[in-house]
């Protein structure tokens, strides 16, 4: 678990990713399927409690970075395991909270084990952050049609951001 910030590429799972979000306006739908993604595909124990991890943690700060990207994500005993689950809308769901927001058309939901060192679980977050700020990977990301493809773009990004 320790190398996790490196290896962002391997938990992105592929039963957790839809790249037709289009009929989602709302980010709590669309945290809530996400969720619902990645408890069908065993990292999560419960959706809905790792869903109530993730609106607490909305409480705390911002989630969605500008650029049309949002990744939420939650500590929780019901994370089985690190994974992220990706989600795009072409047509961006409208994404805000206290502290800001806009339209998302990225979304990455985060879900990070409660027994999770904080120094990981905080490099993931930057590790994710940096990668996400990369114009050349969001436009990949919103151009992909395949797990593989998604993939691709994303270890092409971890390349980049390499410290």
């Amino acid at each position: 678990m320790e190398n996790f910030d490196s290896i962002l590429s391997q938990v992105i799972l592929p039963q957790a990713v839809d790249f037709e979000l289009n009929g989602f306006t709302q980010k709590e739908e669309v945290i809530e399927h996400l969720a619902d993604l990645l408890e069908q595909a065993g990292a999560l124990s419960s959706a809905s409690e790792f869903v109530a991890a993730v609106y607490e943690r909305e409480k705390q700060g911002p989630t969605y970075m500008n650029y049309q990207v949002a990744f939420p994500h939650g500590k929780s005993p019901s994370a089985l395991r690190p994974a992220v689950a990706f989600g795009r809308s072409n047509n961006g769901i409208q994404y805000d909270n206290d502290f800001g927001g806009g339209i998302a058309k990225l979304i990455f939901l985060i879900a990070i084990p409660e027994e999770m060192e904080a120094d990981i679980y905080i490099d993931v977050l930057k590790r994710l952050a940096r990668l996400l700020m990369q114009d050349t990977f969001r436009e990949e990301a919103l151009q992909v049609d395949s797990y593989e493809a998604l993939i691709a773009a994303v270890k092409h990004g971890e390349e980049q951001v390499q410290d």
